[in-house]
């Protein structure tokens, strides 16, 4: 039995559309359908029900999925096992993360971990916008929330990250200095897009959040140009730390509502369940994991 068809009829099972499968394996939609119809010709059953909106597995479909994907699962481990020497991985590793924080953040113990593994591949994906990470074929994504809603990931936290509320002196100067949360309400705020309730901030935790809707001229899906507009003195910034630790040091910007914080965010490595996880995305999560639980580097988060 074909394992390329194998994989690919997995993957249109977890993404329910043959294009995204195909995309996902570098190969044609064509050359997809076909694996997948030489498939159910060999095993002589219905694998996928096809409708102008996408795939579902038929019951028979099902049941072959969760076995076949547990013998890919297996042989990719095997892999691993027969190829690692002394701890050296070796393979493809296809990452997405966010770019705000990767390009501030990810490059150095990315950097560390691809100088002990010498063998390793990377593919990154660097977006803001939220990415399908089964869809899209990933071994591993990083991704910043307060709340994780997929359920169909596994999701291993990193580190929790600090927010602060944060101004220009100049515009501080000019609009007054917010004593509550409350007073946002009278000031000029910026939003990010990505964010489904970005005209709400809230503060405080647990069953004390207060929500206060805010007003403002600029909405974005990135981060930098939400310091930007910050430093630039136009409107207030909701912004984790890491994004702002050195304006704030430098006095560039000054962070306000001290004593009210935001709920906290976190950083998590999120991968797909399977039964056995791949040594090579373990190892990286294990190292990312250690790398930001140092203090010199979760002291900026």
């Amino acid at each position: 039995m074909d394992l390329q068809a194998i994989r690919t009829f997995c993957r249109a099972v977890e993404t329910g559309n043959l294009t995204a499968a195909a995309k996902a394996l570098h190969v044609t939609k064509s050359v997809a359908s076909r694996r997948i119809q030489s498939l159910e010709d060999d095993l002589g059953v219905r694998l996928l029900a096809r409708t102008t909106k996408g795939v579902s597995p038929t019951d028979e479909g099902a049941l072959f999925y969760e076995r076949g994907q547990r013998i890919l699962d297996d042989l990719e481990d095997a892999a691993q096992a027969v190829k690692c020497t002394e701890g050296n991985l070796v393979g493809n590793l296809r990452i997405t993360a966010p770019r705000s924080f990767a390009d501030l953040f990810l490059g150095p113990p990315l950097m560390d971990f691809m100088k002990r593994h010498p063998d390793l591949k990377f593919e990154m994906n660097l977006t803001d916008e939220r990415v399908d990470i089964i869809g899209g074929g990933y071994d591993l994504g990083l991704r910043i929330a307060r709340e994780l809603d997929d359920t169909s990931l596994i999701a291993r936290k990193l580190g929790t990250m600090r927010g602060h509320v944060v101004a220009s002196p100049d515009y501080l100067e000019k609009y007054g200095t917010p004593e509550k949360p409350e007073d946002l309400r009278d000031h000029y705020c910026v939003f990010y897009s990505n964010v489904e309730a970005a005209k709400q901030w809230r503060f405080g935790s647990g069953p004390e959040t207060e929500s206060v809707r805010v007003k403002g001229r600029l909405t974005c899906n990135s981060g930098q140009m939400q310091h930007e507009a910050a430093l630039a003195g136009l409107a207030v910034s909701s912004l984790p730390r890491f994004f702002v630790h050195t304006s704030l040091e430098s006095g560039a910007l000054v962070s306000i509502l001290e004593d009210y914080p935001q709920p906290p965010t976190a950083l998590y490595a999120l991968y797909p369940e399977k039964r056995l996880l791949p040594l090579k995305v373990r190892a990286l999560i294990d190292h990312l994991a250690d790398w930001f639980a140092e203090d010199c580097h979760a002291s900026n988060l």
